[in-house]
């Protein structure tokens, strides 16, 4: 049972692996297919694309991941919530505004 559960660890960790590796190899073509046409810019490696997968990782999502400040997600459920009400509001307008037919 040890065992079973052992290879299927090592099975994901093989996954993630590979799916990093992909990920890396992907955005490395298509950098190195558009970049230097579109922008006559440099060609990277697989190293390099991983980096600039790192990067975008932390410029895009705060760097902080699924730990996220319990301030920061008070703050947006209650941006959530203002503006769930707002849209509720404007589609009542909306739908008082709007010619009735009795058919």
């Amino acid at each position: 049972m040890c065992n079973s559960s052992l290879l299927k660890k090592i099975g994901i960790g093989f996954l993630i692996l590979f799916g990093i590796m992909a990920f890396g190899v992907i955005t490395m073509l298509l950098w190195n297919w558009l970049i230097p046409v579109i922008f006559n810019g440099p060609t990277i490696t697989f190293i390099q694309a991983l980096g600039l997968l790192v990067l975008s990782k932390i410029l895009f999502s705060g760097g902080h991941g699924k730990h996220h400040d319990s301030r920061h997600s008070s703050r947006h459920v209650e941006w959530k919530d203002h503006l769930r009400k707002r849209m509720e509001q404007r589609q009542e307008e909306v739908e008082d505004d709007a010619p009735h037919s009795d058919i």
